[in-house]
């Protein structure tokens, strides 16, 4: 599936890969500033998190990134929103012990004031990355 319009999607893509370099990083300031404040993840756990419980567990160090990449990224426009569907490898370390999953996940994204923050994202595991 392709962008609809593809300066749109290249302005989230921005946002995306933003975010990803943000984890691997760990720089909540910038997390904090791309998440919306009513932001909710639903992660491949089924657990819901929102903004502060996002923050918290790149902050916390449980869990830490050493790569995030999205792939077969589709972006969809509605006016002030864009639908993301896209697959997610991620690689890293959980509690110490290294990982490398991928994940399909749905990612919405809200202009607000101009700025485009992430607002809501769902993830399900597809296995070993």
């Amino acid at each position: 599936m392709t962008d609809e319009h593809p300066a749109f999607g290249q302005a989230i893509r921005d946002v995306m890969e933003r975010r990803a370099r943000a984890l691997v990083t760990r720089d909540l300031a910038e997390l904090a500033l791309l998440l919306a404040d009513d932001f909710s993840y639903v992660n491949s756990q089924g657990a819901l998190w929102g903004k502060a419980e996002y923050l918290e567990a790149v902050e916390g160090g449980a869990l830490r990134w050493s790569a995030q990449a999205a792939e077969e990224v589709s972006v969809r426009s509605y006016g002030e929103l864009a639908v993301v569907t896209c697959v997610v490898r991620d690689e890293g370390t959980w509690r110490g012990e290294p990982f490398s999953a991928r994940f399909r996940s749905t990612q919405i994204y809200a202009r607000r004031e101009g700025v485009w923050r992430y607002i809501a994202g769902q993830s399900t595991g597809l296995g070993q990355g």
